[in-house]
């Protein structure tokens, strides 16, 4: 499918002498800036399936280009003859996949005939329809400046020992190199060596993980246990390449250190991931690579970095600040960050061609959401202020600022972006679906809004794909809204085409509540709640649905032991609280039921009105 054949067709290169000295030695050739879009923790990149196009993840940590299922369904791609059943394992074990060939796969302006993918795993997410891996990646260096929105191949020639970090030749920024372990056909990992509290282990650098984790093996070498002070819960999670939820939690290091970057006093994230045989005690993810700027040689094996700015690790950031607590510290005086903030102002527009400021504009985009996607929301409004002055009639730059205002908690800027998107392109249904979500959600939302969230609504439903991962949440909405016929049929749908989806659990929790909130199909609502809790068992959200499922079956002893056991798990869930209320009332348990009630309206006023709208009241 891919050889190094294909350089010459990639692009127009252009040698970059590193410095004069060097200028009849090394050369670096690289190819125009492929344009990155990083998206919920995700680098994104658009490519073209049979003409059709299709986003992509760039997934260094994959060692084969895959799609889902459902975009499978969605590009009408069949599996081959070849090989049509193997299983691989990843982060959080392992998938039964198929291989599909496309006919024709367009990637940088290049066509590739019958490319094969894997079709397998979980729904990607941010729209994708699959990841680029090694198969595409591995071919040439990889240069990975996802803070600014762009990714190059690299091709160098004559450069012996000369660091590639050609960005930081001739400044003061300072230059991290770490040897790469030797990789193959079979074995073609980016796997490198980092320290944590001292400790050394093997890290794994892969963009598809969203953020960077370390496994429990490797903190408790580090000196840290789930009861270690500091450390804290989030509960269980799903991802990766299986469709187990595990364990995870947040814990503060002392020292996080890779060549001679040093972190003091920061957190990361603790799972118990399983490796499928990689033998890493770390995978360093997307939050390593937004802050920094990254040149990966798989000839040379090695990876070089510098310091962008930002927390290294985002998700320990956002956790410390919304505790109160001081920030990472980078303790290394030779890192630096590269200067940030929006660029100069540009001339006036009519000086530019229409080119020149949809490209400047969606520079602008790419690096806001860059931004956005580490924490860093003033910055990233600033850069997408400046790309929707340069491009007014772009809906998608309204959604985007949108998006920013939502995440900073203005829902009013962020309902005049949604709805500036939705007249500047009436059909880009994910302006719909944002505003629904945002209207919903809004405690003091104008008047209309509940008239307006289901007209988006159905309007999402009218023009989202059948396959598409909105599926489940336009069926979570219409339960929300009340119409619930319209609920199950929309998650339906989204289990038709997720059947592997590590999501699958959820989605039967949901048609769960859907079918018990709607009074349809109690017994099978009854077995969807049961599927879920096989795979999740300690879900207080399942318990919850099967409570509800045995209040309208008028089975109140089994409805008040499962909000029970809801309520062991999560003691302030207000609709576990309601309808125990309920059950008690039903079981003439006055007192007890009145206490319930009193209580679940206490922590949520809201909660009155949502039973009554399935015509559930005392």
């Amino acid at each position: 499918m891919w050889h190094r054949g294909k350089w010459g067709a990639i692009a127009a290169l252009g040698a970059l002498c590193l410095t004069p000295a060097l200028a009849t030695q090394c050369q670096i050739e690289r190819s125009h800036p492929i344009a990155v879009t990083v998206k919920d923790m995700q680098p994104l990149v658009w490519a073209r399936i049979n003409g059709k196009p299709a986003r992509f993840i760039v997934d260094t940590g994959a060692f084969w280009s895959m799609i889902s299922p459902a975009a499978r369904a969605e590009y009408h791609l069949f599996a081959t003859d070849a090989m049509p059943y193997v299983r691989i394992g990843g982060v959080n074990g392992s998938t039964a996949v198929e291989f599909a060939t496309v006919r024709r796969f367009e990637f940088l302006g290049v066509q590739f005939r019958n490319a094969k993918f894997f079709v397998g795993g979980n729904a990607f997410g941010s729209g994708a329809v699959g990841v680029l891996g090694g198969s595409v990646l591995r071919l040439w260096d990889l240069e990975l400046d996802f803070s600014r929105g762009l990714m190059r191949f690299i091709k160098t020639e004559h450069c012996g020992g000369v660091p590639l970090a050609y960005w930081a030749q001739g400044r003061a920024a300072h230059i991290g190199v770490v040897r790469l372990q030797p990789s193959s056909a079979r074995h073609p990992y980016l796997i490198g060596h980092a320290r944590v509290n001292g400790k050394r282990l093997r890290v794994l650098f892969d963009t598809g993980a969203t953020r960077s984790v370390l496994t429990v093996a490797a903190a408790q070498r580090a000196g840290i246990t789930p009861s270690s002070p500091g450390v804290k819960r989030l509960g269980r999670v799903g991802g990766g390449i299986g469709r187990q939820w595990i364990n995870t939690w947040v814990a503060p290091i002392a020292k996080f250190q890779i060549a001679d970057e040093v972190i003091e006093h920061t957190h990361v994230m603790v799972s118990a991931i399983h490796m499928s045989g990689l033998r890493v005690g770390m995978i360093l993810g997307e939050d390593f690579f937004l802050s920094n700027h990254v040149l990966i040689s798989s000839r040379r094996r090695r990876l070089y970095f510098t310091y962008n700015g930002g927390p290294i690790f985002a998700i320990g950031h956002r956790y410390l600040i919304q505790r109160g607590s001081a920030a990472p510290v980078v303790v290394n005086p030779g890192l630096q960050p590269q200067a940030g903030g929006p660029p100069s102002r540009p001339g006036p527009a009519r000086a530019r061609s229409a080119a020149a400021l949809h490209a400047r504009a969606s520079a602008l985009m790419r690096r806001g959401m860059a931004l956005m996607s580490d924490g860093q929301y003033d910055r990233a409004l600033a850069y997408l202020n400046r790309a929707c002055r340069l491009e007014p009639k772009d809906a998608k730059y309204r959604l985007r600022r949108g998006i920013v205002y939502r995440a900073m908690r203005q829902p009013a800027k962020a309902l005049a972006n949604f709805s500036a998107a939705i007249a500047l392109q009436p059909d880009l249904y994910a302006a719909h679906l944002a505003r629904a979500q945002l209207l919903l959600g809004w405690k003091h939302a104008p008047p209309g809004s509940a008239a307006q969230a289901r007209t988006d609504i159905n309007i999402v439903a009218l023009l989202a794909p059948n396959e598409s991962e909105a599926g489940l949440t336009v069926g979570n909405l219409y339960t929300r809204i009340g119409q619930y016929a319209a609920a199950i049929r929309a998650i339906k749908l989204w289990i038709y085409y997720h059947r592997r989806d590590v999501l699958l659990p959820v989605a039967w929790n949901s048609l769960c509540w859907a079918r018990a909130a709607g009074d349809i199909g109690l017994h099978r609502a009854l077995r969807d709640c049961n599927r879920a809790r096989a795979r999740l068992p300690h879900s207080a959200a399942i318990l919850d649905s099967r409570g509800l499922v045995y209040l309208r079956l008028g089975e109140f002893a089994r409805a008040i032991a499962s909000y029970d056991a809801a309520l062991a798990l999560a003691p302030k869930l207000a609709t576990s609280l309601y309808g125990r209320g309920l059950a008690e009332l039903d079981s003439h348990k006055v007192a007890a039921g009145r206490a319930d009630l009193a209580t679940a309206v206490e922590i949520d006023p809201g909660v009155t009105n949502r039973f009554a709208r399935m015509h559930l009241a005392p």
